[in-house]
């Protein structure tokens, strides 16, 4: 049996809802359940259009009740002949009639075949990453607690952590699936563990370096570049997952997102910092091996505490009566 075209039911953008071939005349159309195509449209008759064979293919309209028209034109056909990407429309239907022999455009080529960001989608990755994030947020745990940790413990501390990056996971790979009809899953949950592991890793060396360095008041600026650097590395990590764009197309947005965070987690931050209710500790104690720089003096410390002490009680004395 030959196909003689198809007829495909579109919506208003454009984007092809149904397609049926045209195998043998008359090709009937509406709403009725006995036709070759079935309309689920009330604006359609039961039986509104026939596709039929004269010198060529003609759709010919059997008395409809709201007519057929060509495209989105205003006049009502009683025969519209059928050519390549014939556009019509009958009652609230669009459809386009498309020849057999339709010359098709030039395949395009996929920029994700073959690429490697695609290779982060194997279940070992993922694994590898989530057994990462894992012992980094556990190690993070050991050394930040001041008592004695059992494995339990750990392991509470742990777990909110790898459901979060579970449940982040399955959200881009459910983006995913809607935008590139592909899940992906692994692949994203590697580029979430990873990003973790590396948070941990520029937190553990960026602390030592300033304390190295003796620069505390440069940690808290520290951590917002950083930060901010990760949250648009990794946005762009799982765009490149999704997306077929561009590399230039994809930094743009994970570059603005990384901006707002970086102004997001300075904000606080802008306000006047010498009064405050509770004292800021701007960094950990370390072992003093790590220190390469020398720090201020006890005596200077005391110095500049004075020295705030005594403006303090200035500045009470010039507000009492």
């Amino acid at each position: 049996m030959s196909t003689l075209g198809v007829v495909e039911i579109v919506d208003r953008a454009g984007h092809v809802r149904e397609r049926v071939r045209v195998q043998q005349l008359p090709f009937r159309i509406g709403r009725a359940l006995d036709n070759d195509l079935v309309l689920d449209d009330v604006y359609a008759c039961p039986h509104h259009a026939e596709i039929r064979a004269t010198d060529t293919l003609e759709l010919v309209d059997l008395d409809s009740v709201n007519g057929s028209f060509v495209g989105s034109g205003a006049q009502r056909q009683s025969r519209i002949e059928l050519g390549q990407q014939r556009e019509l429309r009958l009652g609230h239907t669009h459809l386009r009639f498309r020849g057999i022999d339709e010359q098709l455009a030039a395949t395009v080529a996929d920029p994700l075949a073959g690429s490697r960001w695609l290779g982060l989608d194997r279940w070992g990755w993922g694994l590898a990453a989530t057994l990462g994030c894992a012992l980094a947020m556990a190690a993070e745990n050991i050394l930040g607690s001041t008592q004695t940790l059992r494995a339990g413990a750990i392991a509470s501390g742990v777990a909110p952590g790898l459901i979060v990056l579970a449940l982040w996971a399955l959200a881009w790979s459910l983006v995913n699936r809607v935008v590139a009809h592909r899940f992906q899953y692994f692949g994203h949950l590697a580029l979430g563990g990873a990003a973790v592991v590396v948070a941990n890793l520029m937190e553990v060396v960026g602390s030592y370096a300033i304390y190295a360095a003796s620069l505390d008041d440069w940690l808290p600026a520290f951590g917002s570049v950083s930060g901010a650097l990760l949250v648009t590395a990794l946005l762009f990590g799982h765009l490149r997952l999704i997306s077929r764009s561009k590399t230039r197309a994809l930094l743009l947005p994970a570059a603005l997102v990384g901006v707002a965070f970086l102004a997001l987690s300075l904000l606080p931050g802008v306000g006047d910092g010498r009064f405050r209710s509770e004292p800021s500790i701007g960094g950990s104690l370390k072992p003093p091996f790590a220190a390469l720089a020398d720090g201020r003096s006890s005596e200077a410390f005391y110095n500049t505490a004075l020295e705030i002490m005594d403006e303090v009680d200035q500045d009470a004395a010039e507000e009492s009566p």
